[in-house]
């Protein structure tokens, strides 16, 4: 059974103009699913809808939605619930940086909103759907960061920990109602999100990796792996974090580490 005839027509990707998101979607498209794009940006919706039908030879549909707003969830749902979306791939997120007390609630409260209540809400409504054709497949995006400590780090480490901790589980749950679930934990990426960012991982031996090969890992992964982590380094850093040093220790490291990557106007 190919790609297509495995996950059906549809895919639905957040965050798919940019970044891991964009490249799932043109890797999904290439396998010839049609793809429903959501992000915030009008024109890129619009950019990268027509690369793609105009490459793929697919159906593209766009809905403009900012997902830390509940009714742009709930415009997302209306939007698709017409179509049977065979992949579910929820790459929308946002980071803070910096001290945790020293950044604005009403930013963190956005964040949690986008990288948890987003993709649980909408993870629960398409999963179920999934579960009623009895297959489907959802992908997942967490990150190292979501494995070990991260202070300055702190409110969207503990999102990509939600991710991690909530698509495994789920991952054994939906196994047994014919749908794929697998979490991608990227490292260091070559995203908007870290080039726009004040963290500086050239001081680090992190090396970035490009999303169109972070999203080649999660797709071949989706159905066969619970969590797949894209290449020997990061998987290395995991490892250690989590399994070879204390929670202090990690900690510590983590710490360490962040004071050296990030600018100094955040300590």
């Amino acid at each position: 059974m190919n790609f297509k005839e495995k996950y059906g027509a549809w895919a639905l990707i957040t965050g798919g103009t940019s970044g891991i998101g964009a490249e799932i979607a043109t890797q999904v498209a290439a396998k010839g699913l049609n793809i429903i794009l959501v992000a915030r940006r009008l024109n890129l919706l619009e950019e990268s809808a027509k690369k793609l039908e105009d490459a793929h030879g697919v159906l593209v549909k766009i809905v403009q939605a900012d997902l830390s707003k509940q009714e742009d969830i709930t415009k997302v749902i209306a939007a698709s619930n017409h179509l049977e979306i065979g992949l579910f791939v929820p790459c929308a997120a946002v980071e803070t940086h910096g001290v945790t007390t020293n950044i604005p609630l009403e930013k963190e409260l956005a964040l949690i909103q986008l990288n948890i209540t987003s993709v649980f809400t909408l993870t629960h409504y398409f999963a179920g759907r999934m579960v009623e054709r009895g297959c489907g497949g959802v992908l997942l995006v967490s990150s190292i960061i979501g494995h070990m400590p991260n202070p300055y780090l702190s409110n969207y480490a503990g999102s990509k920990a939600y991710i991690l901790n909530f698509g495994t589980s789920l991952h054994w749950e939906m196994k047994k109602k014919g749908v794929d679930v697998t979490v991608l934990s990227p490292g260091p990426t070559e995203t908007p999100m870290m080039e726009n960012s004040d963290i500086d991982m050239s001081k680090t031996p992190m090396t970035f990796q490009s999303p169109a090969l972070v999203a080649t890992y999660g797709i071949e992964a989706l159905g066969k792996k619970a969590v797949v982590i894209p290449g020997f380094k990061n998987n290395m850093m995991v490892f250690m974090a989590s399994r070879l040093v204390s929670t202090s220790t990690a900690i510590k490291m983590g710490g360490e580490m962040m004071e050296k990557v990030l600018n100094p106007r955040y300590l």
